[in-house]
């Protein structure tokens, strides 16, 4: 496949990683060196250029995430994507899944979500604050996703979820243990819940909240990932790791689920 004009590249190599879009007559500067944005349309990714300083450098197609963590543009804390992964597997979302989102803040999650449920599927997404739904947006269009979002201004909480039988609904809001009634409307009837929380205090509540709504097969993960250096002689894990983003919960809805009363 050959790099066009407006393509997403990843340069990569001797200390670079850098994500670029490429336009003609355009520079790209580098730590090692700039190149001509001419000389890469036109090659296959994968090709080899090299730097004016005489640097080689690789140029690879990028991942979605490549793509989002360096160009999109954020306005809140956003699922970084260990966590986004597990919540896609273990919830399993893939081609044809409705899934509906509360809490759509930069639209981080939403994208990886719109990208697995392609090609039939729909992500309907809900933030309360304008300027959160307008980035989320902007960050879809970049990626071409846009076409499998729906998005809405919208309080889960007090108004609800206009879809119905969704096979997953994600939380990840400051207090999603209000919006499982609402969401547990929203569900198919052994459809998943997954809640995203920075907190053990909101996990309780949230552990709390399922068991009032007669949620199922309830499981709570923390997910770590240690990067190690690569360089020839110094094989070790890297200084500094991201130790902790949050605590995922997921469970399933009961068919015969109603809130219980005390």
């Amino acid at each position: 496949m050959r790099i066009e004009e407006g393509s997403f590249v990843l340069i990569v190599g001797d200390g670079v990683r850098s994500v670029i879009r490429v336009s003609r007559g355009s520079k790209i500067s580098t730590i090692r060196g700039v190149v001509n944005a001419d000389e890469i349309i036109g090659l296959e990714y994968g090709s080899v250029v090299r730097t004016n300083l005489g640097y080689e450098l690789t140029v690879l197609r990028p991942m979605i995430t490549d793509i989002l963590l360096e160009r999109g543009e954020r306005i809140t804390q956003v699922i970084y994507p260990k966590d986004a992964a597990q919540i896609i597997v273990t919830a399993g979302i893939g081609p044809g899944s409705r899934v509906g989102e509360a809490g759509v803040g930069s639209g981080f999650m939403t994208a990886l979500l719109a990208y697995y449920v392609r090609p039939n599927g729909k992500v309907y997404g809900y933030d309360k604050r304008e300027d959160a739904i307008r980035i989320a947006r902007k960050n879809l269009e970049l990626l071409g996703l846009l076409e499998w979002v729906e998005l809405r201004v919208g309080d889960v909480v007090n108004e609800g979820f206009m879809e119905r039988d969704l096979d997953a609904v994600i939380l990840d809001m400051g207090d999603p243990w209000n919006a499982i009634p609402n969401a547990t409307e929203a569900l198919r009837p052994d459809g998943t819940l997954v809640i995203y929380v920075p907190t053990v205090n909101q996990v309780l509540k949230v552990l709390g909240a399922l068991r009032d709504n007669g949620y199922v097969d309830v499981k709570m993960v923390d997910v770590m990932i240690r990067e190690w250096k690569t360089e020839p002689n110094e094989v070790r894990p890297q200084t500094w790791i991201n130790a902790h983003t949050g605590y995922l919960i997921l469970s399933r809805k009961c068919a015969r689920s109603v809130k219980l009363t005390k």
